[in-house]
C-alpha cells in the first residue's frame, strides 16, 4: 500500500497543480531569488534562499493550514482509541518531554498553545501549575479537543483571539511554526501577548536534516515520489542558524537551544488501510524506529562535536527564547 492510498482525516493530495499553488518570496529576508532543492507532490518546489540560507516551500499552498480542516467524523476515527482513554498517543512521550523542558523555565502561570490540533499535548498540562488555553483554527479539531479533552481552545488564528497585551507566561509551538506561512509576523503576535519575562517554547523539523536524506537517497536512487520534506503542510524548513535569525529578527534570543528524542511515527496504515494516532507495535517498523533512535543519538554526538550546534543529524531542534 502506496503512502497515498490510505485514508487519513486531512484534506491533502496526492498531486497538486498550478491552480491550488503561489509563488512565495523568503519568508525572512524578503529575497525573490531561490535556489530549487526539489519538488514534491506535482508543483510544490522545496527552495533555498541565496541571501539568508533559509528553505522554505515556493510554490507553495495558497492556504496550507486549509490542509487540517477535514471532517470531524474521520479525525475521531484516527483517535478514538485515545478518546476513550483506551490508548496513550504516538507523541505522549515527545509531549511530556517537552512539557519537562517548559517547567524547568516557568512551571506556573498563563499558558497559550499555538495551533493546538485535537489538544493531545494541551492535554498534558492538566493537573499542573498553569492556566492553559489554546488557539486551533480548524473547526473540526478545536470543537474536538474541546468536546473530549474539555480544553480552553479558541477556534481561530491567533492575531484573531485580541489576547491582552504582555497576558502570557509561556507561549508554545510544537511542530506548528513550520506550517506558518508568514512567521515573522506570527513572532510579532507572540511577541505582544508574551510577558516581558515570559517564554516562548518552539519546536521543528530540522531542515538540515530533510536536506541530508535528500543528498543520500538521491544517491541510492531512491527518491521516487517520496514526501521528504513534507512540503503540502511545512512551508518553512528551518535549521538551527535560520531558526535564530527568524527569532532575532522580531526581537527574540534564544536562550537554550535542544535536540529533542524521535517522534516514532505508527505504521497501521501500511496494514489496515486507515491512520491510527496511538503508537503502533515496534516489530512493525523495526528497522525505521531503530534508525531513528540510532540517528537522534548520533546527533547528541555531533552536537558535542560542534560544541554544542545542531547538525545535519538531528531530526529536529528545540528552542527556548524571550524576548531582547
Amino acid at each position: 500500500m502506496s503512502e497515498q492510498d490510505y485514508e487519513r482525516g486531512g484534506r491533502q493530495q496526492a498531486i497538486y497543480s498550478d491552480e491550488d499553488v503561489e509563488t512565495a518570496v523568503c519568508p525572512l529576508c524578503d529575497e525573490p531569488r531561490q535556489d530549487r532543492l526539489y519538488t514534491e507532490r506535482g508543483v510544490l518546489g522545496v527552495v533555498k534562499c541565496p541571501s539568508c540560507e533559509l528553505i522554505y516551500v515556493s510554490p507553495r499552498l495558497q492556504n496550507p493550514e486549509h490542509v487540517y480542516w477535514g471532517e470531524a467524523e474521520k479525525y475521531t476515527e484516527e483517535a478514538r482509541l485515545i478518546f476513550a482513554g483506551r490508548a496513550a498517543h504516538h507523541r505522549d512521550p515527545n509531549y511530556l518531554h517537552d512539557l519537562a523542558i517548559i517547567e524547568r523555565y516557568k512551571p506556573t502561570g498563563h499558558f497559550l498553545d499555538i495551533g493546538t490540533n485535537m489538544g493531545f499535548f494541551l492535554r498534558h498540562t492538566r493537573n499542573r501549575s498553569w492556566t492553559a488555553i489554546g488557539v486551533e483554527p480548524s473547526v473540526s479539531l478545536a470543537e474536538l479537543a474541546r468536546k473530549h479533552f474539555d480544553l480552553d481552545v479558541r477556534t481561530c488564528f491567533l492575531q484573531d483571539a485580541k489576547f491582552p497585551n504582555g497576558h502570557f507566561d509561556v507561549v508554545t509551538m510544537t511542530d506548528v511554526f513550520e506550517h506558518i506561512s508568514h512567521p515573522r509576523a506570527m513572532l510579532s503576535e507572540i511577541r505582544r501577548v508574551l510577558k516581558s519575562d515570559g517564554i516562548l517554547f518552539i519546536k521543528v523539523p530540522n531542515g538540515l536534516f530533510n536536506v541530508l536524506k535528500l543528498r543520500v537517497l538521491r544517491r541510492l536512487g531512491r527518491l521516487g515520489m517520496l514526501d521528504i520534506f513534507d512540503s503540502y503542510e511545512h512551508v518553512v524548513h528551518y535549521s538551527s542558524s535560520t531558526l535564530r535569525k527568524m527569532l532575532e529578527s522580531e526581537g527574540f534570543k534564544v536562550r537554550k537551544q535542544l535536540i529533542a528524542p524521535p517522534i516514532q511515527i505508527p505504521v497501521w496504515h501500511h496494514f489496515v488501510g486507515q491512520y491510527y494516532q496511538y503508537p503502533s507495535p515496534w516489530a512493525l517498523d523495526w528497522k525505521r524506529q531503530t534508525a531513528r533512535t540510532i540517528t537522534y543519538y548520533a546527533s547528541r554526538l555531533e552536537s558535542l562535536a560542534m560544541g554544542g550546534k545542531v547538525g545535519s543529524l538531528a531530526p529536529n531542534i528545540v528552542v527556548v527564547a524571550e524576548k531582547m
